[in-house]
């Protein structure tokens, strides 16, 4: 597929690929002033912890002339910032507005930066504006390598509010690994850590959200089956009812042949078992630390030094 025909890029496309990836930009000029923004709409839509309407004042940095952020950070002029991440759309839309009125939308979607582009600045009260009154300087699919640092230094800016991040490392280590199986199709390791991951998650649920160990009565280590079931008697339901059924699916598919040495005569891992299985841990372990557990107590800090900028 051409540049041109392209509609969205996956956000993981970003987070994973070593090479700069399309960005949908658009930058236009309004003919008018005062230029309002449709506040209605962004509640609308939806607002999270995740999202940004903010506005940078002018600042002076000393950077190296060869660090990748250096056009940036050198002289930020200002400009007012709005940053909007849809997880379940898989989108994210940054908009920069300068103080001359030129804004600058970037975007994974170009579907999404149009809603974006009209919901905020345009038919709103109180002067109903239309496209017709702005002037399109640039419009399209570019691939920048600096365009492309900017983008994705805001996106993971994004990712660190999500609480779905706040990962602990020996869960974060096997779902890792569950993902790094697939491309290369080794399925049988993919749907392995997938269940080696849910069983991990589960032990870490435990105290949180029973106030007990993950044990039985003489200590030892519940299964992944027998925690599925505790929680499942458990009136309270702290994970919903067809959550645990999820989490039953990926211990079914992982059970045999994967976790266990039993073996079926001339069964193979799909590419549809990965796929499934890791779609389906991943899809809990967004419920679980979004919604089941979002207070959890431990965080990640990105220290910089700003000697080495």
């Amino acid at each position: 597929m051409s540049i041109e025909d392209l509609k969205k890029v996956s956000i993981q496309e970003y987070l994973t690929k070593d090479k700069a990836q399309p960005i949908y930009k658009v930058k236009v000029r309004p003919t008018f002033s005062p230029l309002d923004i449709n506040l209605q709409f962004i509640i609308k839509e939806g607002w999270s912890p995740t999202d940004r309407l903010r506005f940078h004042l002018e600042t002076e940095l000393q950077v190296k002339k060869d660090h990748p952020l250096a056009f940036l950070l050198d002289h930020l002029k200002p400009h007012m910032l709005i940053r909007r991440f849809d997880k379940e759309e898989d989108t994210f839309i940054v908009i920069s507005i300068g103080l001359d009125g030129e804004m600058d939308i970037l975007s994974n979607d170009s579907k999404f930066a149009q809603k974006y582009l009209h919901g905020l600045f345009l038919n709103c009260p109180p002067s109903y504006h239309s496209i017709e009154e702005l002037d399109f300087i640039e419009e399209g699919w570019v691939i920048d390598e600096k365009l492309h640092a900017m983008f994705l230094g805001l996106l993971h800016g994004a990712l660190g509010w999500d609480p779905a991040h706040q990962i602990p490392p020996s869960i974060r280590q096997s779902l890792e690994e569950a993902d790094k199986a697939l491309p290369i199709a080794n399925y049988r390791s993919c749907v392995v850590m997938c269940r080696r991951t849910i069983e991990a998650l589960l032990k870490f649920a435990f105290p949180r959200l029973l106030g007990v160990p993950p044990t039985d009565a003489r200590g030892r280590t519940l299964t992944l089956h027998a925690m599925i079931e505790r929680f499942k008697q458990e009136r309270s339901s702290p994970i919903p009812e067809h959550l645990l059924q999820i989490l039953d699916s990926i211990r079914l598919i992982g059970n045999v042949p994967g976790a266990h040495a039993d073996e079926i005569k001339d069964y193979r891992f799909s590419k549809s078992d990965a796929e499934f299985a890791l779609a389906s841990v991943y899809y809990f372990t967004e419920q679980y630390f979004s919604k089941i557990d979002p207070e959890v107590s431990e965080y990640y800090t990105l220290t910089i030094n700003l000697e080495d900028l």
